[in-house]
């Protein structure tokens, strides 16, 4: 299991130094401007998320269409989840901001963890040879970028513990449409119908020549759904430490 190759060591630092500059200097310019003009970076980002995605399944159809490609993997959550974030306003404003920082946030901890689950070193190699590479590679980033923003710009104020809620609905909601179709269509998203840990997935495969398919295979759903789930919750909390430490001190106007 290898965490980083050689290429995300050369790209992930440079471009995140570069993240943490822009968002630095955008906290310097607008930070203390009210939230509507602080939003509009992100709401670029957002717009950019969603052609990006637009560009992947049209190349996808016009190649014979991939499942794989069908928006149900955990990354595929932010062409919705950062449009929402960057743009409604209306009732619950709050809640659909929370469920924005925790999925930005979870995104961002695991890219800077283990960015080779993300995306390949291949993927870095052929960014400009290829739509579906470039796709994969910006896609990634730009959501990075969006929780450089998320924090430099204060871009939501957590309004108590209990809102931890709305990110852990959000994601138990995910777990269930996106497990039930990749194994009704057995296409691996999500990692939920199997794992892209080597080891990982020999234990699973062990366990169904024991338990059989059907309870092995259940089983690792639920476990992959469970740590899907305190995953988001925990990288949720990871933001609001960050929100402690940068946030402006200015009125939030929605």
């Amino acid at each position: 299991m290898q965490l980083w190759t050689a290429a995300h060591a050369k790209t992930l630092p440079p471009a995140l130094l570069a993240m943490i500059v822009i968002g630095v200097v955008l906290r310097l310019t607008i930070g203390k401007k009210d939230l509507k003009i602080r939003m509009i970076p992100l709401q670029i980002v957002a717009v950019l998320l969603v052609v990006l995605e637009i560009g992947k399944q049209y190349v996808s159809f016009k190649n014979g269409y991939d499942l794989y490609h069908i928006p149900l993997h955990y990354c595929s959550l932010f062409i919705f989840a950062v449009p929402a974030m960057a743009f409604y306003t209306g009732k619950g404003y709050e809640k659909v901001r929370a469920i924005g920082a925790g999925f930005c946030g979870a995104m961002a901890t695991l890219l800077l963890i283990y960015p080779d689950l993300i995306y390949g070193a291949g993927n870095i190699e052929n960014f400009f040879k290829g739509y579906l590479d470039m796709h994969t590679v910006a896609f990634h980033n730009l959501v990075l970028f969006a929780f450089v923003l998320i924090v430099a710009l204060d871009l939501h104020t957590p309004t108590g513990n209990r809102e931890q809620r709305y990110p852990i609905f959000a994601t138990v909601g995910f777990c269930v449409i996106s497990a039930t179709a990749a194994n009704i269509l057995k296409v691996n998203y999500a990692s939920f119908y199997e794992c892209n840990i080597a080891p990982l997935e020999a234990i699973r495969v062990a366990v169904q020549n024991l338990a059989g398919y059907v309870a092995a295979q259940i089983f690792y759903v639920c476990i992959v759904a469970i740590l899907t789930v305190l995953y988001t919750w925990g990288a949720y909390w990871l933001y609001r430490l960050l929100h402690k430490f940068t946030v402006i001190k200015t009125p939030v106007l929605k």
